[in-house]
């Protein structure tokens, strides 16, 4: 900084003075500042190249009146953008934001679909998408936000908010609602067409309140933004909550998870690992130098979290909780009921599902045995879970409980 020495700013304010009326009185302003360099250049270009003015500028000082008793302390800031070095940047950048959103969309549908049923959407914690879409959401006011700061970079930035507003405002908050409704479909159903309103308007409610909230919150506890974009990161961890509660495995597709894990990295080790990111080119100045340690723990804490997932799905969701603090599981491989065999001694047990026969003899046993003493072909009652959570009978919720003599999971 080059403070401007203030007998001299003096000497040059005294013939400007400027006379404003208070209560009748005469006022005289006097202002004190100091300001940034007013010229720069970079090195060998000194002696060969005009100076350019600087690409930041500040100016602190005070306007004070000792007559009217009247002070203000003043703070600014400027900064200059070359529209030369920046415009490049900002297409390439634009180039591969979008390229990234159109791949997640592709990985969002490869989900959708892996996930129509709703025995299979309701294995999805509801956490996850929602963190996943209010992360998008927020990209999405960012650039929007530069597009109105910068216009001349409208273009650049307004194709990556647009591609963000499709990931999270349709394909996520589509992903959402299915969730819901597999979870509980009578709530969503039972009460028509004016029913499934009011709850899309609750959960579009729910949403867009949580995104106003955290808006800020991110603003006031910029500070902390290393800590804030770890905690974003951590997608996985609901899911992985989820699958240990509930006892299920394989939530997600294999191309979902490994593309989706790989792809939400790509903008913050643009902005961690590289020194001349859009950010520093803004402001001419390395504002924010490279922090490789941030970029390391962003790949080893989402490598971790899809690491669990998939033990998960190999050693069962509940591998890392020590076996004398699990309940005790229901046994779908139980003997058939006496009753049942006495009611069906002269026809035969038979499947509830597909009504054919079933070998009761232990030795050649392929049935479950529900807790409602209904019995079933292991595969008929494994197809049907995997397209609906209730049996028809009783409206009876098998997933919860769905677990073998060997406690492995009977959905798979």
């Amino acid at each position: 900084m080059f403070p401007i020495p203030v007998s001299k700013y003096q000497e040059a304010a005294d013939a400007n003075w400027r006379t404003l009326a208070r209560n009748g009185k005469q006022c005289h302003f006097l202002l004190d500042f100091k300001t940034g360099p007013s010229f720069s250049c970079d090195g060998k270009a000194c002696g060969k190249k005009k100076a350019r003015p600087p690409w930041v500028m500040s100016m602190d000082g005070k306007i004070q009146s000792q007559d009217c008793e009247i002070e203000l302390n003043v703070t600014t800031k400027a900064f200059r953008i070359d529209m030369e070095k920046t415009y490049p940047k900002a297409v390439n950048y634009s180039l591969l934001t979008t390229v990234i959103c159109l791949l997640q969309i592709g990985f969002l549908f490869r989900q959708l679909h892996f996930s129509q049923s709703q025995a299979a959407a309701s294995r999805v914690s509801l956490i996850c998408i929602g963190q996943q879409s209010i992360l998008d959401a927020i990209l999405c006011v960012t650039h929007l936000l530069l597009c109105a700061i910068i216009p001349q970079l409208f273009t650049a930035f307004a194709s990556i908010a647009f591609f963000k507003l499709i990931i999270f405002c349709i394909v996520e908050m589509k992903y959402i609602v299915h969730i819901s409704q597999s979870r509980d479909p009578q709530r969503f159903f039972n009460g028509g067409l004016e029913q499934m309103r009011h709850e899309f308007a609750i959960l579009h409610a729910r949403f867009y309140a949580i995104l106003i909230i955290c808006l800020p919150t991110i603003w006031f506890l910029f500070a902390y933004v290393n800590y804030i974009v770890l905690l974003a990161y951590s997608y996985w961890v609901p899911q992985i909550v989820t699958n240990a509660m509930q006892e299920t495995r394989q939530p997600f597709h294999k191309i979902y998870l490994y593309g989706i894990s790989c792809t939400r990295l790509v903008i913050p080790l643009y902005i961690y690992g590289f020194p001349d990111h859009l950010v520093n080119v803004f402001l001419g100045e390395k504002q924010f130098a490279p922090n490789y340690t941030m970029c390391l723990v962003l790949v080893l804490w989402t490598g971790a979290q899809v690491g669990v997932l998939m033990l998960q799905q190999k050693l069962g969701p509940r591998f890392f909780i020590p076996a004398r603090f699990l309940p005790p599981k229901y046994s779908y491989t139980r003997p058939i009921p006496r009753s049942v065999l006495e009611s069906a001694e002269e026809s035969g047990v038979e499947c509830v599902i597909c009504y054919s026969s079933i070998e009761t003899h232990p030795s050649k046993r392929d049935s479950f045995t529900t807790p409602c003493d209904h019995v079933f072909h292991e595969a008929c009652l494994t197809r049907w879970m995997e397209q609906k959570m209730e049996w028809y009978v009783f409206f009876f919720d098998v997933t919860q409980q769905a677990f073998d003599a060997t406690h492995q999971p009977l959905v798979r």
